[in-house]
């Protein structure tokens, strides 16, 4: 099962932490999905400048897990 925290952009009060069941292939599709985010990502102020510290903290998140599966794959 791969978690990954929810942190940013939410109240403090509010902070949730949620798990997903994703197969391998779900966890390269999002990392695909989060890479391209990444590089079309407006800027500020359009969008807040967290929102990209976010979204590289998910892309190496997802990364760690595709290295995991590789690695105990083998």
């Amino acid at each position: 099962m791969a978690k990954v925290p929810s942190r940013i952009l939410m109240d403090e009060e509010h902070d949730y932490d949620y798990s997903v069941d994703l197969r391998i292939e779900d966890v390269r599709t999002l990392h695909h999905c989060v890479q391209e985010a990444i590089r079309v990502w407006p800027g500020a102020p359009a969008r807040p400048c967290e929102e990209q510290e976010h979204m590289k903290y998910l892309r190496d998140s997802l990364y760690r897990m595709i290295l995991d599966y590789t690695f105990e794959k083998d």
